[in-house]
């Protein structure tokens, strides 16, 4: 097996050039060797995959022994980039990093108690881990964007996404357009799909900023059938929501 270096510079060309994150949850995945099986697959369609902790820790940690032997052997121009979210607090975060995680996205502050969003920030850059911490308000947004330590993260998450819309969104960019922000990735999560998703690229790209969308709605048709880990399904599913979402 190679020897895999995490970068985070391989990590956001991934996403720039994928645009759409597929957020696994446990309606995708309720054993290790579907995990293995969908991430793989959502990789070969070209797009980046992202576990959630929603899913249990132990089984997480088991499909990664596997993926991360995959993930050394992808091509350097074509990195396997393994995503993981809805991380929590101080114990996940820490978790995630020894488990091989590329890209470390979060709800919110994960820190807590334990410190500032800025904390979560360094220690993702220590591990070389991309990261992309979730804001809702104004003053959220602009504790992550205008930092004089230069702890900014390298990626923004608006969660939920669903309560500001594309419109809301746009809203809540427009004071903080600034040319020293452009192509920073901004990350809507949260009821984003082949019908909303073009909404949200024009809208922030016409900000200034990068869209990248996190969705489940790739992997609608293994939800509905209730096929975790089915590759058949995983397919169908990828090419269906392919032939309908049309980017802008």
């Amino acid at each position: 097996m190679a020897e895999y270096q995490r970068d985070r510079s391989k990590t956001d060309a991934a996403l720039r050039k994928s645009g759409i994150v597929v957020v696994m949850n446990k309606s995708h995945i309720t054993e290790p060797e579907h995990m293995v099986t969908t991430m793989k697959a959502i990789y070969e369609a070209g797009y980046v995959a992202e576990v959630t902790f929603r899913i249990e820790e132990a089984l997480l940690k088991e499909a990664m022994v596997e993926l991360v032997k995959i993930q050394a052997d992808s091509p350097a121009d074509n990195p396997f980039i393994l995503g993981v979210g809805s991380v929590i607090n101080p114990q996940e975060l820490e978790s995630a990093i020894e488990m091989g995680f590329d890209m470390i996205v979060a709800p919110a502050n994960v820190m807590g108690g334990y410190g500032e969003g800025k904390d979560f920030v360094r220690i993702t850059r220590e591990a070389n881990v991309f990261s992309a911490p979730a804001v809702f308000t104004p003053s959220e947004l602009n504790y992550f964007l205008e930092r004089p330590d230069g702890l900014e993260p390298d990626a923004i998450k608006v969660f939920p996404a669903r309560s500001h819309g594309p419109k809301g969104l746009s809203d809540l960019l427009a004071p903080y357009v600034r040319d020293r922000h452009n192509g920073k990735i901004i990350m809507p999560t949260g009821a984003v799909n082949f019908e909303t998703g073009p909404e949200y690229i024009k809208v922030i790209s016409g900000r200034g900023y990068t869209p990248v969308l996190g969705m489940s709605a790739p992997l609608a048709l293994v939800a509905e059938r209730k096929k975790p880990g089915d590759l058949d399904t995983i397919t169908e599913s990828l090419q269906a929501f392919e032939a309908k979402f049309k980017k802008p």
